[in-house]
């Protein structure tokens, strides 16, 4: 009878120490599926962080190619004004070089105006 309870309780403590490493097992596994439930919800921030970034860069794109060409149509327009100056006194200065720019009135081709030292056209009528 001895040997009969001895081994009961041998089975017993042999159950119970099975039971317990299911348990933790279990454990880990739902620790397991918590950390990947919590790296793929960090994985979708990264990416959505990372898509909003993208668009902001192309909205940023945009903008800065709107303002060149704004900027190129005031730079135009400020050489047809600096040209322009030349019309009525004959004073002008020269964007390439600084020189004074002169009106050639011509007979049969369109009036210029021109840089006296570089001899470039600023402007023709």
């Amino acid at each position: 009878m001895a040997n009969e309870e001895t081994e009961t309780e041998t089975e017993t403590t042999d159950e119970a120490e099975a039971t317990t490493e299911r348990e933790t097992e279990a454990e880990a596994t739902a620790l397991d599926m918590e950390a990947l439930d919590t790296y793929e919800d960090r994985v979708e921030e990264l990416s959505s962080a990372l898509e909003e970034r993208e668009e902001t860069i192309e909205e940023l794109e945009s903008v800065v190619e709107a303002q060149s060409e704004q900027i190129e149509k005031l730079e135009n327009r400020f050489l047809d004004l600096s040209a322009r100056v030349a019309d009525g006194r004959n004073l002008g200065v020269c964007p390439e070089c600084n020189g004074p720019t002169e009106k050639k009135e011509r007979l049969f081709r369109s009036d210029t105006i021109e840089c006296l030292r570089c001899g470039e056209i600023i402007h023709t009528y």
